[in-house]
């Protein structure tokens, strides 16, 4: 029976549900939000004929759902390392830094650090491969970013796509920064790493402090290069030859 259920196991729970049928489709998430939001993605046409029950779920507002706090404190107590991270660039200098809190057990540590020039997507992937590097042990791995570009990037798979096409995105234009993707996903491939999406400035105490470290990384003096973007070709090119009116 379609369903939102809590348990994998057990009499009338998820697997009793997709077990034995080959075109099943279902998905695991932390929070019943996150199902919610997933279901709402499916056109009500789609879940009229195929799971009419599931209609009712569409305008659900869900009050019981665990908070980000509650989460975190779930994923800590399931011995998961949860990790926050940020970037933050000065528009107008180009100066930027990221920040990195690293939460396992009772354990809490913080990383910084800043480029003299650079560019703000840069600092939110390199915040993520700082964060992962500080691990020395293969491990379970939440990352709370509130970049959709890092969190779509790796978990829509668009990294891994651009990597096997030498690193283009299309026939024509070539991926942005693919020496920090290809350290991020040979990271990602030495640990078990989940990207969850987490909006920025919103008053979770991580992603503000991770904002804070980030900002004051990128104000200290005498800042190293960011020698992948400095020394990197343009993604795209422009022609060598214009057309010229005769």
């Amino acid at each position: 029976m379609p369903g939102i259920y809590s348990k994998w196991f057990g009499v009338g729970e998820t697997a009793e549900q997709v077990e034995g049928f080959n075109e099943a489709i279902y998905k695991g998430f932390y929070t019943r939000e996150e199902a919610l939001n997933w279901l709402k993605e499916f056109p009500p046409e789609t879940l009229l004929k195929l799971a009419p029950n599931l209609i009712e779920y569409l305008d659900e507002k869900d009050d019981s759902s665990p908070t980000l706090a509650e989460t975190i404190a779930e994923l800590l107590k399931s011995e998961k390392v949860v990790m926050f991270t940020d970037g933050s660039t000065n528009a107008n200098s180009g100066e930027g830094g990221y920040g990195v809190i690293l939460k396992y057990k009772e354990s809490v540590k913080e990383l910084s650090g800043g480029f003299r020039k650079t560019t703000n997507n840069r600092m939110e992937i390199i915040a993520c491969i700082e964060g992962l590097r500080a691990l020395k042990k293969k491990s379970d791995v939440v990352v709370f970013s509130d970049s959709q570009y890092v969190v779509n990037s790796i978990s829509k798979g668009w990294a891994k796509k651009w990597q096997a096409q030498n690193w283009m995105r299309n026939d024509k234009e070539r991926a942005e920064n693919p020496d920090l993707w290809t350290q991020l996903l040979e990271l990602c491939n030495q640990h078990n790493v989940e990207f969850q999406w987490v909006k920025g400035h919103n008053g979770t105490k991580e992603n503000e402090r991770c904002d804070q470290l980030a900002l004051e990384a990128a104000q200290k003096r005498n800042l190293p290069a960011d020698e992948g973007f400095e020394n990197a070709k343009p993604a795209n090119p422009a022609p060598l030859f214009s057309a010229m009116e005769s």
